[in-house]
């Protein structure tokens, strides 16, 4: 049996020690090496010598927190919020724009080259969101009891489901912000406490939910343990006042880690805001999935169409469509933009969008993608022009065959998870497309999360 000692990692719990910082990880980390050992530590940038703690270890990593840094980065930046690394809704702020912008489209590159191979195609350089704070338009606030019996807002902290009391988001949209943190203040006129399911598993409230348009109409979505809020009716007209357009209860019976409940019901005002991007108005429903941040929306609706470049002539499948954020401006110049979304609440938001626009041309499907693949070319038509948007966890592979039998011309693939799109593109490159281009967009500034945009057309 060898001795206690050759077992032991390079690092292990509770050591302080020195560590030179030699890159950046795809989330909150800088990455350090004890020789063939790898580190992470949050907040910390490449080229850095830092003080750490060891959190945790196992037998190929460990993690630390930042003590001090001992030698700073140049793009190096003062965060600009109290809760920073302690909340975990944002990872960068302490390196600077151009340098967040810079390190996204590197990991892009990165997921180019391991599709393509090294150097055989330049990714563009990150879209900037002008600018990069507020850009937030949609805002989630936990809600916890506090010892004087009242509610405090909290977010989730840096990889833990524990929440951390906010006073400030400089993220968020500041009309969206403003909301949720007043109805917070109008829930303390309610007898009814947070759920907690250690320590209050009798609370009835959970979580506040503000989306903001463009045009300043807010959506407003109290998620409660039960399907109504006892004196909720009391309070519209003062949270009417505070902003909100539309309020609505989610009734979410589920983990803690859940935030909505599968049935909502609205309190006051319409069902779904309008949200206009350039052309085209969107109609919302208050707990649909819709993009954070309207700006950068439109950037990327626009990319699309310059890609596709749809005609007259054309016929286009925008594939987990949503809300139709891609298709309603498709439709607008080709001859026919069908979606297939499995999302039944976001069909029915495009499908209502599309009658408020005037497209008769645009057509929505509910189900599995796979499946209405299938029938182009037979029940409906085959289409020329793909607009593909899926999940984190990429694409099946039953739609890059069918994709494959289909042949459309030009792909426009829009991905929030850069691995999955590596992996994706070797798939659709031995299918018969080349890759034209590939830009990221900065969704969401002063975090790791990277919006890109894949452009490919068809061999031969």
């Amino acid at each position: 049996m060898p001795p206690l000692d050759a077992k032991r990692h390079p690092a292990a719990r509770g050591d302080e020690l020195e560590l030179t910082i030699d890159a950046m990880g795809s989330g909150p980390d800088g990455v350090g090496h004890l020789g063939d050992y790898v580190v992470f530590v949050p907040g910390t940038l490449p080229g850095e010598r830092v003080w750490t703690r060891i959190t945790s270890a196992t037998r190929k990593f460990a993690r630390g927190e930042l003590l001090e840094v001992l030698a700073e980065a140049p793009e190096r930046r003062a965060p600009g919020c109290q809760h920073y690394l302690r909340c975990g809704g944002c990872q960068r702020r302490h390196q600077d724009y151009p340098a967040q912008l810079r390190d996204k489209q590197a990991r892009l590159q990165r997921a180019v080259d391991h599709a393509a191979g090294p150097g055989v195609l330049a990714v563009q350089p990150t879209v900037p969101a002008r600018p990069p704070h507020g850009q937030r338009h949609k805002v989630v606030v936990h809600l916890r009891n506090t010892r004087t019996n009242g509610l405090e807002p909290c977010f989730h902290r840096l990889r833990s489901p524990e929440l951390e009391a906010i006073t400030e988001c400089p993220a968020s949209d500041p009309l969206a912000w403003d909301l949720a943190l007043e109805t917070v203040r109008r829930l303390h006129d309610l007898p009814h406490g947070a759920w907690d399911p250690d320590f209050a598993p009798h609370g009835l409230l959970r979580s506040v939910l503000v989306r903001a348009t463009t045009n300043g109409a807010c959506h407003l979505v109290l998620v409660a343990r039960q399907p109504e809020i006892p004196g909720l009716q009391e309070l519209v007209p003062a949270l009417q006042a505070a902003g909100a357009t539309a309020i609505a209860v989610n009734h979410n019976p589920g983990e803690f880690s859940q935030l909505l409940g599968p049935h909502t019901e609205r309190i006051a005002g319409p069902s779904r805001l309008p949200e206009q991007l350039g052309d085209t108005t969107y109609l919302i429903s208050p707990t649909a999935f819709f993009q954070t941040s309207p700006q950068q929306a439109l950037v990327l609706v626009e990319s699309v169409l310059d890609w596709l470049r749809p005609s007259a002539n054309d016929v286009v499948a925008d594939l987990f469509c949503g809300g139709g954020l891609l298709t309603l401006p498709l439709a607008r110049r080709a001859k026919l933009a069908f979606g297939v979304e499995w999302n039944a609440l976001a069909v029915g938001d495009a499908r209502a969008a599309a009658e408020h626009n005037g497209l008769r041309n645009a057509t929505f499907h509910s189900g599995d993608v796979p499946t209405w693949l299938l029938r182009c070319g037979r029940d409906l038509p085959r289409p020329n022009l793909v607009a593909l948007d899926p999940p984190r966890a990429g694409l099946d592979p039953a739609v890059v065959r069918e994709l494959a039998r289909l042949r459309p011309q030009r792909l426009a693939y829009v991905s929030c998870e850069p691995e999955t799109l590596g992996r994706d593109l070797r798939l659709l490159l031995g299918a018969g497309y080349r890759l034209h281009s590939a830009l990221s967009i900065d969704m969401f500034p002063e975090t790791a999360h990277l919006e890109a945009l894949a452009c490919l057309e068809r061999t031969g």
